[in-house]
């Protein structure tokens, strides 16, 4: 998978760097005939989208925007583009008590899921489903995250 990252988002820098190095690994691991395109943003442009594509005047975690056509460049699908707010999921890690790479990286399989066709808003099995497949992609992330054992 190609994910192509950008920030316009100026805090928290370096674990934006770092979620990108991880998303990166494990979009590697996908099909690269797929592209996602994911945008680290704060609250004022989230709360903008919301409002313009949700009618929701709000900020909100995350936004998943489905696209499911093929790029005029490369010819690759294109699945959509994930918006996080950085401000908000800085937030509730702080609330959580986690790591903000770590919630980062949960709205990102988040809203990835979402360009799957899953929906939690639909309730019932399609949630059960929707939260079963975020904790399948979580565990792939977190084993592109771990440091291979070096040989000797």
């Amino acid at each position: 998978m190609d994910i192509q990252i950008s920030s316009r988002c100026r805090k928290n820098s370096g674990s934006l760097r770092a979620v990108a190095v991880r998303l990166r690994r494990f979009a590697a691991v996908f099909d690269d005939a797929v592209k996602v395109y994911v945008v680290f943003a704060g609250d004022p442009v989230v709360r903008e989208l919301n409002l313009r594509f949700r009618h929701k005047d709000a900020a909100t975690n995350v936004l998943s925007f489905s696209l499911d056509q093929a790029d005029p460049e490369d010819g690759r699908l294109i699945l959509g583009e994930i918006v996080i707010s950085v401000d908000t999921a800085a937030r509730e890690a702080e609330a959580a008590g986690m790591p903000l790479e770590r919630r980062i990286e949960a709205l990102f399989v988040h809203g990835f899921v979402h360009l799957l066709g899953y929906d939690h808003e639909k309730g019932g099995r399609m949630a059960l489903r929707m939260r079963e497949k975020e904790g399948t992609i979580m565990e792939l992330l977190a084993m592109q995250g771990r440091k291979r054992p070096r040989k000797h």
